[in-house]
């Protein structure tokens, strides 16, 4: 009887410590990799003459030679900070060609925006801010 209960607990023991460390693996934040690292980005935004608050973004990503490279996804995430106001947005960009990414959004209010790119590649994310 003693025995059942011993291996008991060590089955719990064993248990947990699967539980604890499945846990930890999955809150796990992506980091940046070589390939990103060496990455530049240039973004240009065209304002829709009839709609003040239509922007159009064409974003160009580049290695260190300059030549236009591919990542897997480039997300913008837009935010303005205003004294009252929690203005944020996201937008996905879609694939134009060779290293060229484009997004259409509507910016709530003309002003400061903030911008905070991320490119993904394989299992690596990087994060660049840009003020637009």
């Amino acid at each position: 009887m003693m025995k059942n209960k011993k291996l008991y607990a060590a089955a719990a023991i064993l248990a947990m410590l699967i539980i604890l460390l499945a846990g930890c693996s999955l809150g796990s934040k992506m980091s940046s990799s070589p390939f990103l690292d060496d990455l530049s980005i240039s973004m240009e935004d065209t304002p829709n003459k009839g709609d003040k608050t239509a922007h159009a973004y064409k974003m160009e990503i580049k290695n260190s030679a300059g030549e236009l490279v591919d990542v897997d996804r480039v997300r913008i995430h837009l935010s303005m900070s205003m004294t009252g106001m929690n203005h944020k947005l996201k937008a996905e960009m879609e694939r134009r060609g060779l290293g060229e990414y484009y997004s259409k959004v509507y910016l709530p209010m003309n002003g400061d925006w903030k911008a905070i790119i991320s490119l993904k590649k394989d299992n690596h994310e990087r994060e660049i801010s840009l003020q637009l």
